[in-house]
């Protein structure tokens, strides 16, 4: 049955959005669980089988008696190890797939943000859905401070296409061409595709708008701008993480064909290699003065987009949190039940010789197995989770391509945790292993 459910899970997560949400993804990763938790006894029985010798030969007998003891018992242990199992695999998936959209975003600011300084209106009475403009005259007089060697001037507009909000925006391609590297689909080079571009109705437009859309390169689009309506030949698509709702980007001079007002909305500011960005910064300040504008450096806007996303992510990584802990706290109460049903098996132990420390370090090896077990598991089922996460969910969801990753630090450190504090919920009930009195356990016997 496991292995059927995961099979149905693999053609599940193959299918389409449904009315352009992932309900079929989502009804993957439910059959994929349940998948696991039908394999887990067979999981646990054969595991438990294969390293009872080897944990007796490591650390000694009370090893091999609390492997054993496990698989004697198998139904109350596949139920514990698929439980705490289950929570490590939901913090497993969510740690990669936020781990890889984090290293994602990291690349795509890299490529998408090559300017030293940038400049915005400091608008914030403005509507939402409106990108305020920066004086002309202002860009013109930065670009002639000494120390600038170039200036971006960008141009966007909320739109609305095939009833659908989309965002359209026109940049300077000749200042593209020197700076900017993009990520294209087709793998052209930028040069190639920037070149059809330039004072001509051709477009490249994100990722996210393709998919909303259903458009590939080489389809044509109409766009009303002003009183025209105008048809336009995508040239490319473009990997974007900015929007959701997508991108169309034109070259600046055929906007203003249609659309001739030249205030920019945005300013990316390139600073000569010889001259001080300090300094350059600082006469910028002096000529914005007048203006309502506000000035990042690049490494500003990647370490606030950096700190934004990680602020997202917090409350995820709570619950993620919460659920271990629940599950842990689980083990704690299954062992206790464990030893109180066991309580004549280690009475009898104790009656023929074994120490106290013998009959504890039992029930901490039998909590550190769960502990592995459900590591084990946990982190295979987490894995297999993560790609209908990212490839599906995400991609169904958002239309957005994210680079698989895999955060080594992060998993590893969670799962280290995970498995001390499943060692650490195990000497309560080893405690009350230690104290039965063996004689009593005898009488009743």
């Amino acid at each position: 049955m496991g292995l059927l459910l995961g099979l149905a899970a693999t053609a599940v997560s193959r299918a389409p959005a449904l009315a352009g949400k992932p309900f079929l993804g989502y009804l993957a990763a439910i059959l994929l669980v349940a998948a696991s938790a039908l394999a887990m006894p067979a999981f646990v029985d054969a595991l438990t089988s294969l390293s009872s010798k080897l944990l007796g030969k490591l650390f000694g007998v009370e090893a091999l008696l609390a492997s054993r003891s496990l698989a004697a018992s198998l139904r109350r242990t596949s139920v514990l190890v698929g439980a705490l199992s289950t929570a490590i695999a939901m913090m497993t998936a969510v740690g990669i797939m936020v781990g890889s959209f984090r290293q994602t975003v990291m690349i795509w600011m890299g490529e998408q943000l090559p300017a030293d300084l940038y400049l915005r209106p400091a608008a914030g009475s403005a509507a939402a859905d409106r990108h305020p403009t920066i004086s002309p005259g202002l860009a013109e007089e930065i670009a002639k401070l000494p120390g600038v060697a170039a200036v971006d001037r960008l141009r966007a507009y909320e739109i609305s296409f095939e009833g659908m909000p989309a965002t359209l925006a026109s940049a300077d391609l000749n200042v593209l061409r020197s700076y900017h590297n993009s990520d294209f689909f087709s793998g052209r080079s930028k040069k190639q595709v920037l070149a059809e571009l330039r004072d001509s109705n051709v477009v490249i437009v994100s990722e996210p708008f393709t998919y909303k859309h259903h458009l590939k390169a080489g389809d044509s689009i109409k766009l009303s701008l002003g009183e025209t309506q105008a048809s336009f030949r995508i040239a490319d698509v473009y990997y974007d993480y900015s929007s959701e709702r997508g991108n169309i980007l034109m070259d600046r001079k055929t906007m203003l064909r249609y659309l001739p007002d030249p205030a920019p909305s945005n300013l990316a500011i390139y600073v000569s290699p010889d001259a001080q960005p300090g300094m350059v910064r600082t006469e910028i300040e002096k000529a914005a003065a007048g203006y309502r504008v506000l000035m990042f450096s690049n490494r500003d806007l990647r370490a606030e987009a950096i700190r934004i996303f990680d602020r997202t992510f917090a409350i995820t990584y709570a619950l993620e949190a919460v659920a271990v802990i629940v599950a842990v706290m689980g083990i704690a109460g299954a062992l206790l039940a464990l030893v109180i049903d066991r309580r004549r098996e280690l009475g009898l132990l104790r009656f023929l010789g074994a120490a106290s420390g013998q009959v504890r370090k039992l029930i901490l090896v039998e909590a550190g197995l769960l502990g592995l077990l459900a590591n084990i598991a946990g982190l295979a089922l987490g894995f297999a989770l993560s790609l209908i996460l990212i490839y599906v969910i995400n991609k169904q969801s958002f239309g957005w391509t994210i680079r698989f990753h895999w955060p080594v630090e992060v998993l590893l450190g969670a799962l280290t945790i995970v498995y001390g504090a499943t060692v650490l919920a195990g000497f309560y009930p080893a405690q009350v292993a230690v104290r039965l009195n063996p004689l009593e356990v005898m009488h009743e016997e």
